[in-house]
């Protein structure tokens, strides 16, 4: 009788590496030393040793940073195929940072992973709490034909192998870890046991792999493999012939079974199921602040400082880019970005941000200089970041001698810009009495040449009575004259003090008064506009703003303030009413889950209501509504509900409408002295509805009332979004990551702060299993001062279109000013930078590679697009996301067409 071959059992030697977690970054480090100094001895002393190094370089370079006398060692061991680097460059989360965030991720680990020797070409995503429904395409265009995943794959997922397909077709071949990272952890455990260790395994491994060869991940957090295993499982596999374990690199292992494991179930779009792993969604909303940040640092370096720079800069600073982006992929690390950590952590990750938003703002300022030396001196330059033509409001200070109340600003075709005058600003720098042989020396201590308090000296005037002399010294932020001799006033002044060195004098330091003015300005496709005081009445603008005791209008929406502080929001073919309402409640979970207390009491009526006018029209006007509560100060010691103590506490509300803006914008502001709650703003429907829409990553995502559970964790129906919430009557406009909740179908819930001071729960009420270790984290309870913002755009369309991604692009990408600096017979003109035309088209990055500038572009919907480019370019090539050609370079004139299809993602090189 022939004996049954043996069951293939491929061992994947691997660790997960949190680079920072309930420990910083530094104090994992020195494991992370200690770990990869002995795996190197074991992988140099015995070739039969394989391992995966998490997928992610940043394990390599933080290693290399301390030990780089060891690079050739690990470079030799990584170009041998033994030791598997890449192809991300951090393990991340993938729902609360930008798609571009995403891709530079990809590209740094690829272009190490590369110079290292060999990149591991698999989308290697182990851990992270779901997946986003473009991560298929995301692979693809990278050159990457596989993904492993372990968190967010549903029920219908049966086998270990499935096809996953994103929006716009793209399909990988995803091996499912069914058990997680660490599922073969125990394997090797027991070296005398091996067999019963197998046998237990694959059991339960048996349902998903059938007559598959299977694989084991044999490893867990921050450890290595058993000390020698190769030589266990050698003698394992020679003292029996029931199993063969084959030691393997996860690579090794996806090309070994790929021809044969084929896909028999397919799933499409994003993956946040909590059927077999707990997805953990309450990150999303605690410590908002960090998603703020990141959503701030983002929009800076994609939107704005990238394409300015590349457009208008000097040169390009490619080295400050990449450190900016460097911080923020670091960032992007599931447990940084989740915030799910220790004090320590969560502060250098906000440290990271400030950098990277540091270097963002300024290069952006570079460039800003850039187009102002091409605009007469002293002229104001809107600059518009959008790759369309738009008009929108800039703020501006004019010299108050150079624009009486009620003067224009004047375009370069000579139009006046609408503008509304938000008074005059009188600054007194500095008042002090001094002796007047004193006043000289105290100037020279403090002026830099001719600056002083970062203002210009521009000259002085001599004032006062017999008792008291005054120099009043002139400032302004432009050096006016230019050619101001600083020595030879200050020689003057010393000069008249020597009369009378003791005499009684006053130096006060004045800045020219400057009127604060509103415009309204047009400005062409990621280009500028000069503007100049003019003479004459302002203009009127279409659409103007009018205000009430407690209401505004601009012909295209409307609002409201009810009695009890809510809003009634109108636009033009839909009306929201109630809007607003804020519900606090208790949470007993933990910065990975909320959970309301067993016994829960819901704070959602003000006690005092106070309704305060302030801007008043035409271009912009906002009430400030202050509702004050009284909420719990925190929980029971036994968690069973909150306490009888309370606090009060004024939520303001300033509610802003713009001219020729169909949305209302919000911002809320409160001082948070309550603990253990969550706080959330309401906004009802109109007509019940069972679907939400959700701009992610590269995507509109479609969701449902209900998120699928079975794991343990309350599948509790809560998403992030990243540009925009739609639903059936009304839009949210956003400039950071948010979640939401579609409650019943009637009202959207935006959660406004999740105050909560631990990192996990050990019991916790709505999740079966620990999600890391019981570690006081009191600065998530969020105390003090808290701020959010977002935009109401009412609609009544069922599916979010062009109007909702036109209203996200003009909230979240407001007009850059900046100072005229050329030569003062430069005529008022114009410039634009690059234009893009298609409906449903979004830019999301232009920015410099190599000669070219390299422009990517997504279409946001579920039907072809075309879209037309113009520009200064004679030539065109669609490259990856990697920059690598694709092979259909072409000549044109500064106009070239691109069909794109539904939900594509196009990178295009232009020179």
């Amino acid at each position: 009788m022939k004996r049954a071959a043996p069951r293939i059992v491929h061992l994947v030697p691997h660790t997960h590496w949190d680079r920072e977690w309930y420990l910083p970054f530094q104090s994992f480090r020195l494991r992370l030393v200690e770990l990869v100094d002995g795996l190197l001895d074991e992988m140099e002393a015995d070739p039969r040793v394989r391992f995966t190094l998490d997928g992610q370089t940043a394990t390599v370079d933080d290693y290399l940073e301390v030990r780089p006398e060891n690079e050739q060692r690990v470079a030799r061991l990584v170009a041998a195929g033994r030791l598997a680097v890449g192809p991300w460059r951090i393990l991340m989360d993938e729902f609360l940072v930008s798609g571009e965030t995403l891709v530079r991720n990809l590209e740094q680990g690829m272009r190490r992973a590369t110079e290292l020797g060999r990149v591991m070409a698999i989308g290697y995503l182990p851990d992270m709490f779901g997946h986003v429904a473009q991560m298929p395409q995301l692979l693809r265009r990278a050159g990457i034909e596989d993904a492993v995943v372990w968190r967010g794959v549903p029920a219908a997922i049966d086998r270990h192998v499935f096809a996953w397909t994103g929006p716009d077709g793209s399909t990988v071949r995803c091996e499912y870890l069914l058990g997680g990272y660490g599922n073969g952890r125990d394997v090797l455990s027991l070296p005398d046991r091996i067999g019963h260790k197998l046998d237990v395994y694959v059991r339960a491994q048996l349902p998903a792999f059938g007559d598959d060869e299977i694989l084991a991940m044999y490893g867990e957090d921050h450890s290595l493999p058993l000390p020698g295993y190769a030589g266990h499982v050698a003698a394992f596999n020679g003292s029996q012939d029931r199993y063969e374990l084959r030691i393997a690199t996860l690579a090794e292992y996806i090309t070994a079974t790929r021809a044969r494991s084929l896909p028999e179930r397919s799933w499409p779009g994003e993956l946040r199921s909590g059927a077999r792993a707990n997805v953990l969604m309450g990150v999303t909303s605690h410590r908002i602040e960090v998603r703020q940040a990141a959503g701030r640092v983002e929009r800076l370096l994609e939107r704005v400082a990238e394409p300015l720079l590349a457009l208008y800069g000097d040169v390009w600073p490619e080295r400050l880019l990449d450190l900016a982006w460097r911080r923020v992929v670091e960032n992007s690390a599931h447990d940084s970005i989740c915030a799910c950590s220790a004090e320590a952590t969560v502060a250098q990750v906000q440290v990271r941000f400030a950098e990277a938003e540091q270097i963002a703002r300024g290069v952006t300022e570079r460039a800003l200089s850039a187009i102002g030396r091409r605009v007469a001196e002293g002229a104001f330059v809107a600059v518009n970041p959008s790759p369309t033509a738009r008009t929108d409001l800039v703020e501006l200070e004019v010299l108050a001698a150079n624009s009486p109340v009620g003067a224009p600003l004047v375009a370069p075709d000579g139009s006046p810009a609408p503008t509304q005058d938000l008074g005059v600003l009188e600054r007194v720098v500095d008042d002090v009495a001094l002796e007047a042989g004193e006043v000289v020396p105290y100037l020279r201590r403090r002026m830099h040449a001719r600056e002083l308090y970062t203002y210009q000296v521009n000259g002085y005037v001599l004032e006062g009575t017999a008792a008291e002399t005054i120099v009043i010294l002139d400032v302004d932020r432009v050096p006016d004259p230019p050619d101001l001799d600083v020595d030879a006033l200050l020689e003057e002044l010393d000069a008249l003090a020597t009369r009378a060195p003791g005499a009684p004098w006053r130096l006060q330091v004045v800045a020219r008064p400057r009127r604060r003015l509103l415009a309204m300005v047009t400005v062409p496709p990621l280009g500028w506009t000069a503007l100049a005081a003019g003479v004459g009445p302002s203009v009127a603008p279409g659409s103007a703003v009018v205000a009430s005791a407690r209401g505004l209008a601009n012909g295209l929406a409307s609002v409201t303030v009810a009695h009890d502080g809510t809003l009634t929001i109108g636009g033009s073919d839909v009306t929201l009413r109630g809007v607003g309402r804020l519900v606090d409640g208790g949470d007993v979970g933990d910065s990975y889950n909320y959970a309301p207390p067993p016994s829960e009491m819901l704070v959602d009526r003000p006690s005092r209501v106070t309704v305060t006018a302030g801007e008043t029209g035409p271009l912009r006007a906002d009430l400030v509504v202050t509702r004050t509560y009284v909420w719990p100060r925190g929980l029971l010691d036994d968690l069973s509900a909150r306490t009888a103590e309370t606090v009060e506490v004024d939520v303001r509300t300033r509610v802003e409408l713009r001219a020729g803006e169909d949305f209302v914008r919000i911002a809320l502001e409160f001082d948070n002295r309550s603990l253990d709650h969550r706080l959330r703003f309401h906004i009802p429907l109109p007509a019940p509805t069972d679907r939400s829409f959700a701009e992610g990553q590269f995507a509109i995502v479609e969701r449902g009332l209900e998120m699928e559970g079975g794991h343990g964790e309350w599948p509790l129906p809560t998403f992030p979004a990243h540009g925009f919430i739609a639903v059936a009557g009304v839009a949210v406009l956003l400039d950071h990551v948010l979640e939401y909740e579609l409650v019943d179908g009637g009202e959207l819930a935006l959660t406004v702060l999740r105050a909560t001071g631990l990192i996990s729960r050990d019991r916790h009420p709505w999740r079966d299993e620990p999600a890391g270790p019981v570690i006081a984290a009191p600065t998530g309870q969020a105390q003090g001062l808290r701020r959010l913002a977002f935009a109401i755009l009412p609609h009544a369309a069922t599916t979010p279109g062009a109007r909702v991604l036109e209203a996200a692009e003009r909230y979240r990408q407001p007009f850059l000013t900046t100072i005229g600096s050329g030569p003062r017979q430069l005529a008022l003109t114009e410039a634009t930078g690059l234009a893009v035309e298609g409906e449903g088209v979004v830019m999301t990055s232009l920015r410099r590679r190599g000669d070219a500038l390299e422009l990517r572009l997504v279409n946001e919907s579920g039907e072809g697009k075309r879209a037309v480019i113009r520009g200064s370019f004679t030539s065109t090539a669609t490259v990856d996301l990697l920059g690598r050609p694709q092979g259909d370079e072409r000549t044109c004139s500064g106009v070239v067409e691109r069909l794109l299809g539904p939900w594509e993602i196009a990178t295009i090189q232009l020179r």
